[in-house]
């Protein structure tokens, strides 16, 4: 079957304000020099939509941005990824969603949000009809997608499957009662790309495995959990499961990582990789983008991106707190 697009990328679209190093807010109307600051299309949507264009794969943006500058700043640069933008919403009398992010030296930073579209967006029949046409349909931002958690994301996920799009969903900043909105998600989504703490948030526990075996258990296909510098943990439900270990690679900022991470899952997804290689393949990703600032810094190609995965050390891997049997 031929797709119109390989990805269809449905979630939050947010504009990012990154300023690097920034080590203390100064105190009344004082200043602080930093390096640098930039504007990146960022969100659990935006920061892997653009991961996906830069690595090759036809993409179709879905999600919305307000009417006002920010918005046309994020359209355009989708646009200039070679992103298919013509389903974005543009929502009159609403500000396009936006973070300022003050990087610290270590590259943690505090974050400071500005709700706006992507908290009111509803996907309209046919941006869903049109996403549903994709080889893999990724859902970014369950549980900060206010208008649409709940029954519109199941209806999402279930128009996918029937489809035939290979689903992944992910999720942000996740609280105990997000629970609740996972859960009816999971008998529709082929891959659920959570980080550990998410899940340990969700669930209670930081083991990967326990925390996989409960998301299969409510009907997903498969599970990658983060470990963040550890790497990252798969389960499958035929029983598959490993362990990815992180590359050694000397980080400038986080932001962005776990999204750019499922990016470049997506990419061996579509290209029909096994998942040991697409999950390598992410941990580059996400190495890459952790070595600049912003989302999708630094990343140039999926050939440049598949040297890496090659050729970067590998940290030491997390170990698994205990094996299924």
């Amino acid at each position: 079957m031929a797709h119109p697009h390989d990805v269809s990328v449905c979630g939050t679209y947010i504009l990012d304000i990154l300023g690097v190093p920034v080590t203390e807010i100064p105190a009344g109307g004082g200043r602080a020099l930093i390096d640098e600051i930039r504007l990146t299309v960022a969100g659990t949507a935006g920061g892997t939509v653009v991961p996906c264009a830069r690595l090759g794969l036809k993409a179709l943006a879905v999600g919305a941005v307000g009417a006002d500058e920010k918005a046309d700043w994020v359209l355009n640069a989708m646009e200039r990824e070679g992103i298919d933008i013509s389903v974005m919403e543009r929502m009159a009398g609403v500000p396009t969603s936006a973070t300022i992010l003050p990087i610290r030296p270590d590259g943690s930073r505090p974050v400071l949000h500005a709700r706006g579209a992507s908290a009111r967006w509803k996907i309209s029949p046919e941006a869903q009809k049109a996403a549903c046409r994709s080889k893999v349909l990724h859902l970014g931002g369950v549980g900060s997608l206010l208008a649409m958690d709940g029954e519109p994301t199941v209806a999402l996920l279930r128009d996918a499957k029937a489809a035939g799009c290979i689903t992944t969903v992910d999720l942000i900043q996740a609280r105990g009662e997000t629970l609740a909105l996972v859960e009816p998600l999971m008998p529709y989504t082929d891959f659920f790309m959570p980080s550990i703490d998410e899940t340990h948030a969700l669930v209670g526990t930081d083991d990967p495995a326990a925390c996989a075996q409960y998301f299969i258990g409510k009907g997903a296909g498969a599970c990658a959990i983060s470990l963040g510098e550890h790497g990252s943990f798969i389960m499958t439900r035929d029983g598959r499961q490993f362990t990815v270990p992180a590359f050694e690679v000397t980080v400038r900022d986080t932001s962005g990582c776990g999204d750019s991470y499922t990016g470049g899952f997506i990419a061996g997804l579509v290209r029909d990789w096994d998942l040991l290689d697409c999950a390598k393949l992410a941990t580059a990703t996400a190495a890459i983008v952790a070595t600049g600032l912003g989302s999708g810094a630094n990343l140039v190609s999926f050939e440049e991106t598949v040297k890496a995965m090659n050729t970067l050390p590998v940290r030491g891997a997390r170990a698994i707190h205990r094996q299924l049997s």
